[in-house]
């Protein structure tokens, strides 16, 4: 179905001088399948791996609510450099913070009408692309900050460690390739880091629950104390 649409006659006439691409609607839906089919995969390998309780210690909500939230943001993000990539917007505005030296590029929102500016738009899907990039990268450094205070068990600590390096990984290899106008090898590097930060996140969010037999022993020691 995705392949389908790039090799459309009308669209291969229209786009890029007869070069066949593939349609960014059709593209950010098979990215979105993949991601849903990969989560539902590593969540249940993890859970056979590593058996959690059913709820996290309730110190733990907090932390876990955040990082459910975080997942949402990470796949979001994801899915917008689908767009980013199917429109080839990667190969406009090449300069980083700024977009050819503005804040807000040129031509960001012109398209009618307006909800086609998000996944139409070379300038709005790159900007949108950023901000998430970036809203992203500050709500995994806050949250690690936020965590350096709690008592948290070790394998917990490590994941949120990790989600720190695999998120400023990511965004320093986008950011690479962006200012070298997306090489191949550059370009499927950060392809496989939206992954690989996907995959720490859910990590992350198992790690929230602690092991099944701790939680029992918890538990059985929390009603010896009350007895």
């Amino acid at each position: 179905w995705m392949v389908k649409s790039g090799l459309e006659a009308k669209r291969v006439e229209e786009i890029d001088g007869g070069i066949p691409r593939v349609s960014p609607y059709r593209l950010a839906t098979h990215l979105t399948c993949a991601f849903t089919i990969f989560s539902i995969l590593l969540y249940t390998g993890l859970g056979v791996l590593q058996p959690r309780a059913e709820r996290p210690l309730a110190a733990i909500v907090p932390l876990q609510l955040r990082v459910k939230a975080l997942a949402c943001l990470v796949a979001i993000t994801a899915i917008s450099g689908a767009f980013v990539a199917g429109m080839q917007a990667g190969l406009a505005f090449n300069t980083f913070p700024l977009m050819e030296g503005r804040l807000i590029p040129e031509g960001y929102m012109a398209l009618e009408p307006t909800y086609r500016n998000f996944f139409e738009s070379v300038p709005s899907v790159q900007l949108h692309h950023r901000v998430l990039a970036l809203t992203t990268l500050t709500s995994v450094t806050g949250l690690w900050l936020w965590v350096q205070r709690m008592p948290l068990p070790p394998q917990l600590r490590f994941a949120t460690d990790a989600l720190l390096v695999a998120a400023w990984g990511q965004v320093s290899l986008g950011v690479a390739t962006l200012v070298s106008a997306v090489p191949v090898h550059l370009g499927s590097a950060h392809q496989a880091g939206a992954l690989t930060l996907f995959t720490v996140t859910l990590f992350t969010l198992h790690a929230c629950r602690v092991p099944h037999a701790a939680s029992m022993a918890a538990r059985f020691s929390a009603r010896v104390a009350k007895a």
